[in-house]
């Protein structure tokens, strides 16, 4: 059988967006017109291989179809059979970035306010008659956190970056503004944001609202990154204007407030010099990687490791400064002019010692075994142009996604690719911080204290000693990379990195350094997967097994879940013990202070989500 592979051009765009973009979406039926053949899969189930080329993307460009454009969303993703993005009835179906949660909203509950003064008079309103307003960024958490089906409210219109402060090292946007466009406008002021969250396609009110962070052992999650903001309020208090000065906690509250005290409507970040990073890519043993960690993390300014289950192998990726290298890492050595030694980075240095094809090898010969046991003939032309992680998304979809050991397969081949793929990169620091996070997937991020700065404790590597110990004892069909990253603390009190309520700053609190642990299960794309069977088996699956391994390892640990990754089953909460967990983590005093405030700014709880109520309590 002959299968016509198509290069799909947009792996994270997964449908249609509401506002600002062409993405189109095709059906099965547009598919199979397209050429787009249609196999069995091992488990049975029928799904289309020319999709799966597409990495999982439901939005995708074919070659000649020049007039639509395939980019990232901008706003919250439609999930309809309409190009309009409406429903029959008039109502709006949203899909989050990783397909895993979808909320249908009826006509006249979805609101994309244009203007200030229209955003304050939908606020306004539903303060006056009680109607919800869930604020959504680009959906981009991976629980849905943005979602309630009484209603919700975008920002994706209001994405003006206002103003850069060169003096004061700051910038100030509207909260719809993506991370990406105001990356763009520093750029031609010679300035960056201080770090990344893996991808730049969040909207900044969301990207500060849910902690998110990227990696460096000295260096914070986002929201600490936030001087200045306004919030739109349901309440008495209407417009609120604040900073660290004028509100004190209530700012710190606010910043990180998981859209639960008020629409951000404007923030002012701090902003650094831009600058290029060198980023050096390395594969260690486990017993290495727990050797050094304590080296590397004072070494680098950005270090994360990617463990391989069922391989001996971290693959560790570090970045620092192009002009701030340390003399024990990558480069090579020259006089500074003053007396020392200076690294350097030259092109002898960059230079890889395989070539692209040596290095994908080891997935095009798994790719090509799995097709061949299936009677698929592969274009060789189109598999030679894909991407690392357009190849692992294949080759983890051409096979059973729960058998451990095709999963074992997969992992054995990304340890190939990864060992002749270590070398050095040189690029802006907002190109390297920004990584290939896959195709839609299950995602549970969990943090945990691990010391100081200075002193880090072991429970870094003892944490991810349990956890591969239990997945590979358990069989969990466990897909690489588990990921691990590390950052400084935050004082917003709902932090996962917060120390808690202290009277007095000490070293340690000042200092505390945080790890955060993300597994990961695959997705089959709905083209791949018509009946929506292996989907729901892989997610049943990923919560009933791999999260509550996850959750089993970290009770000793002090764990808590990221806010946009974490899950609660309201019907078995009671016994997995998920929700009094989280109260327990942060203690009685932040839960009744969080309340006091959505008390003052939203007493009707219009702004507020069911994984709210059910931490929070309702109104």
């Amino acid at each position: 059988m002959t299968m016509t592979m198509m290069y799909f051009a947009s792996r994270a765009a997964k449908c249609l967006p509401l506002t600002k973009q062409c993405n189109h979406r095709l059906s099965s039926r547009a598919f199979a017109s397209a050429g787009a053949t249609r196999v069995d899969n091992v488990d049975g189930q029928r799904f289309t291989l020319a999709a799966s080329l597409g990495l999982m993307a439901s939005a995708v460009v074919f070659a000649g179809m020049n007039q639509h454009k395939s980019t990232f969303a901008e706003a919250p993703q439609v999930a309809s059979n309409d190009d309009d993005g409406d429903n029959d009835d008039g109502s709006t179906t949203i899909l989050n970035w990783s397909g895993t949660h979808s909320v249908r909203l009826a006509q006249g509950t979805y609101h994309e306010p244009e203007t200030m003064a229209e955003l304050v008079d939908i606020v306004s309103k539903a303060y006056q008659n009680g109607t919800h307003i869930r604020p959504v960024g680009s959906a981009l958490s991976p629980n849905g956190l943005s979602f309630d089906e009484r209603g919700m409210l975008s920002l994706s219109n209001l994405d003006k970056v206002i103003s850069i402060d060169k003096a004061n090292m700051t910038v100030t946007v509207e909260a719809g503004a993506r991370v990406s466009q105001v990356l763009e406008a520093l750029r031609t002021h010679g300035l960056t944001l201080p770090n990344l969250a893996s991808i730049a396609e969040q909207q900044i009110g969301g990207f500060v609202s849910v902690g998110a962070h990227g990696t460096g052992a000295a260096i914070p999650p986002c929201d600490e990154f936030v001087t200045g903001l306004t919030i739109v309020t349901p309440s008495e208090q209407g417009v609120v204007k604040m900073t660290e000065d004028s509100h004190g906690s209530m700012f710190r509250y606010a910043r990180l407030g998981l859209g639960g005290l008020g629409v951000l409507s404007e923030v002012t970040l701090k902003v650094v010099p831009a600058h290029r990073l060198v980023e050096q890519t390395i594969v260690l043993t486990r017993s290495e990687a727990k050797e050094q960690l304590a080296t590397l993390l004072k070494r680098h300014k950005h270090i994360r490791y990617m463990w391989i289950p069922y391989e001996d192998a971290v693959v560790v990726v570090t970045n620092d400064d192009e002009n701030d290298l340390p003399l024990m890492g990558a480069g090579t050595e020259i006089s500074d002019g003053k007396g020392g030694k200076k690294k350097i980075v030259t092109e002898d240095d960059i230079k890889s010692k395989y070539s692209k094809e040596e290095q994908m090898a080891p997935l095009h010969a798994l790719l090509r075994n799995l097709a061949n046991t299936k009677g698929i003939e592969i274009d060789e032309e189109t598999m030679q142009g894909m991407g690392f992680g357009d190849l692992r998304d294949m080759i983890l979809a051409l096979g059973n996604m729960l058998d451990p050991d095709h999963i074992k397969r997969c992992n054995k081949a990304e340890r190939e690719f990864w060992v002749k793929a270590q070398g050095l990169r040189v690029a802006p620091s907002d190109q390297l911080l920004q990584f290939d996070c896959g195709g839609q997937q299950w995602v549970y991020e969990v943090c945990f204290p691990v010391g100081t700065y200075g002193l880090p404790n072991s429970n870094s590597m003892d944490f991810m000693d349990d956890l591969l110990k239990e997945i590979e004892s358990s069989g969990i069909p466990a897909p690489s990379p588990i990921e691990q990253r590390w950052s400084s603390s935050s004082s917003s009190p709902l932090s996962p990195t917060s120390v808690g309520p202290c009277e007095h700053e000490s070293y340690d609190t000042k200092h505390a350094l945080s790890s955060w642990v993300g597994v990961i299960m695959y997705l089959p794309s709905e083209d791949n997967d018509p009946t929506g069977y292996r989907r729901e088996f892989i997610t049943r699956s990923f919560k009933d097994r791999y999260c509550k391994l996850v959750r089993k390892v970290g009770e000793k640990y002090g764990i808590m879940c990221h806010w946009a990754k974490l899950e609660i089953n309201e019907a078995n909460d009671k016994e997995e013990g998920v929700t009094e967990s989280v109260r327990r983590r942060f203690g009685p005093k932040v839960v009744e202070e969080f309340n006091a405030a959505r008390d003052l700014y939203d007493p009707k709880r219009v702004l507020s989500c069911s994984l709210l109520d059910q931490i929070f309590g309702a109104q």
